[in-house]
């Protein structure tokens, strides 16, 4: 079985990195400078920040498999699969259409801001799915949102020329409890560090 696509833009995960490394240098020199203390008073901020940049580059993606695609945004993580798409497009964000008409939108793949649909040329959307009339700046080839629906709309087509039966109303959504209650304590853990910070002060 061929291994899963998973879809992150690489923008993202560079100033994930920067934000994790910067932070983690911050956190050996509050220990450094202020021992303990330190550690204590500003290691939950940074840690949180840390934690946040992961959050918000890192763990949103597209999963594309042979039989469904999923899509992981921050708060809650979609599967559909392949029989239950009815259409993919790149308007705002990668967005999944399910038979039932509900439309699910990819964090990992936003359409390009408006300085970039407005300097893009008609070759770079050539190669999009779609009719040559219908195709937007979003569907341009090296955008986040452009790149994730060619992928998913090639996976939908081979599933379709496949034979593969219609699944209507078989997409699942489930809440990323554990995530959402982590990043709550660490909020709130660094609001309390900062008053202390502040006090202390």
């Amino acid at each position: 079985m061929p291994q899963p696509v998973v879809f992150r833009p690489r923008g993202g995960l560079i100033l994930a990195v920067i934000a994790i490394a910067l932070s983690a240098v911050v956190l050996v020199f509050a220990g450094i400078t202020g021992g303990a203390e330190g550690l204590v008073l500003w290691g939950w901020p940074i840690v949180a920040f840390a934690w946040l940049a992961w959050l918000v580059y890192i763990h949103p993606c597209v999963v594309i498999t042979d039989g469904f695609v999923e899509i992981r945004n921050i708060l809650r993580t979609h599967r559909v699969p392949w029989g239950d798409v009815d259409e993919v497009g790149s308007q705002y964000a990668l967005t999944v259409r399910t038979r039932a008409g509900r439309s699910i939108r990819a964090w990992a793949a936003p359409a390009p801001s408006a300085r970039r649909a407005m300097s893009t040329r008609r070759e770079e959307v050539a190669h999009s799915p779609g009719d040559g009339d219908m195709r937007r700046p979003s569907d341009a080839e090296g955008t986040e949102s452009g790149d994730a629906a060619t992928i998913v709309g090639r996976h939908l087509e081979s599933y379709r020329r496949a034979g593969g039966p219609a699944l209507p109303g078989s997409a699942t959504t489930t809440w990323n409890v554990p995530l959402t209650v982590l990043t709550a304590v660490l909020l709130v853990a660094a609001a309390a560090s900062l008053v202390g910070a502040a006090a202390h002060g």
